[in-house]
């Protein structure tokens, strides 16, 4: 999860691409997520599967600002290992507003009106 979010902070759409199952695996040319700035991560839980299950979930909080807007993508995601290699498939994910003099999410203790966002 985190080589895929840093993928979407340097916009490597041939990475995030690789690592999506090729079940759900959008074109590449329609990957969303490349044009934000993306702020923060923060893995909630993850759960790998037991012995022998080739399944795994992430739960994580990612912060982006888009245009002159910060929002937060709060997303548990399902993953599924092959040949040693874990490829995204989907997610459950939601988003919320980030407010200007909220606290920003990037952990400098400074509003977020005044950092980020800028």
């Amino acid at each position: 999860m985190r080589s895929r979010y840093s993928a979407f902070v340097l916009g490597l759409s041939e990475y995030i691409w690789k690592t999506w199952h090729e079940s759900t695996r959008p074109d590449l040319e329609i990957l969303g997520g490349l044009g934000l700035k993306w702020i923060d991560l923060k893995i909630v839980d993850s759960q790998a599967g037991n012995t022998g299950d080739n399944h795994g979930t992430v739960h994580f909080i990612a912060s982006f600002v888009s245009g002159n807007k910060g929002r937060t993508l709060d997303e548990v995601s399902d993953f599924i290992k092959e040949d040693g290699l874990w490829y995204y498939v989907d997610g459950e994910s939601s988003t919320a507003d980030i407010s200007r003099n909220d606290s920003c999410p990037c952990g400098s203790g400074i509003k977020f009106k005044r950092c980020c966002l800028r």
